[in-house]
């Protein structure tokens, strides 16, 4: 009797092999606090946004050593990435159900997440992740983030005095593009197109492609003119590691090292002949690039025509 009633909003019913990062339902998700995902990556970046200026001086008293403002900042922003990982579920995302037929307000197995949705979760992932704003801190502030020195059966002591700042954006900017850009997800995507009508709104892999590249390198459309130095660089070292790890996924995406469609290998085989005739304009345009990303853009040029010829 109580399965029957299976399509009550409070029966929702999901295990562990629901729930993975792999999984498509997208609501479906461990330690999230809401129905809905992408609002509450929303709130969660306001959240964080808020609660960073001055976060030493409220988590530090007089006396007492920096280490806890350390976790405190690691909690601040692990709570936003695994939020932001939540949100970039939805791209490519199934809502699914276990309802049996006749069940009263049963919904199908499968129900593909609205594209508005797709879209909105791909907007906040450009802001919050796939930029290099979210993360700008005072200086100061990582300096003030102590280390333990506390050693003993079952510690690890810290590699490094220092935090490793930019290791652990990047780890977090890693995780959500290894989810919108992996195999299974652009395989769904790619059957996603078929699933409905052609006249109905579907985000299509050529989307996800196209806007993704366009974020990750949004300064080589951006920057047309002017002088930068190597402490005020046309492109920001946050931004070049970024970008580093984007080129590997879409190059191994072009050649086919990937089990991901074969229209999605000749979509980033497309993208990246259209980048690398960007970054050449900028490099011969009139802009006089910082050392830093002259070099970084030669070097992507050079590994984008290799991909290319290979």
């Amino acid at each position: 009797k109580i399965a029957s009633r299976s399509g009550e909003p409070a029966l929702n019913y999901a295990t562990d092999e629901d729930t993975r990062g792999f999984d498509p339902d997208p609501e479906s998700n461990r330690f999230d606090l809401g129905t809905d995902p992408l609002e509450y990556a929303r709130l969660r970046a306001q959240t964080v946004t808020e609660l960073m200026p001055g976060l030493v001086d409220r988590m530090v008293k007089d006396g007492e050593d920096y280490t806890v403002a350390r976790r405190a900042f690691n909690v601040l922003l692990s709570q936003q990435g695994q939020a932001m990982f939540f949100a970039s579920r939805n791209i490519g995302g199934l809502s699914t159900s276990r309802s049996h037929k006749g069940d009263k307000d049963g919904k199908p197995p499968v129900t593909l997440v609205d594209a508005k949705v797709q879209r909105d979760s791909l907007a906040l992932l450009e802001q919050n992740v796939l930029s290099d704003k979210p993360f700008q801190f005072p200086a100061d502030l990582y300096n003030k983030l102590g280390v333990s020195n506390w050693l003993h059966w079952g510690t690890s002591p810290a590699n490094r005095k220092d935090f490793a700042v930019h290791e652990t954006v990047l780890m977090w900017q890693d995780r959500v593009l290894d989810q919108i850009m992996s195999p299974t997800v652009l395989r769904r995507m790619h059957d996603a197109e078929l699933k409905l009508p052609a006249e109905a709104d579907v985000l299509t892999t050529a989307e996800l492609i196209e806007r993704v590249a366009k974020a990750v390198y949004s300064e080589v459309d951006a920057v047309k003119e002017g002088e930068f130095t190597n402490r005020k660089p046309a492109i920001s070292s946050l931004r070049r590691n970024l970008q580093r790890s984007y080129l590997k996924r879409i190059s191994s995406l072009a050649m086919g090292k990937s089990s991901a469609p074969d229209d999605c290998q000749t979509v980033a085989f497309a993208e990246l002949g259209a980048l690398n005739a960007r970054i050449d304009a900028l490099l011969k345009g009139p802009a006089k690039l910082d050392s830093y990303s002259r070099a970084h853009l030669q070097e992507t040029s050079s590994r984008i025509q290799k991909v290319l010829d290979a």
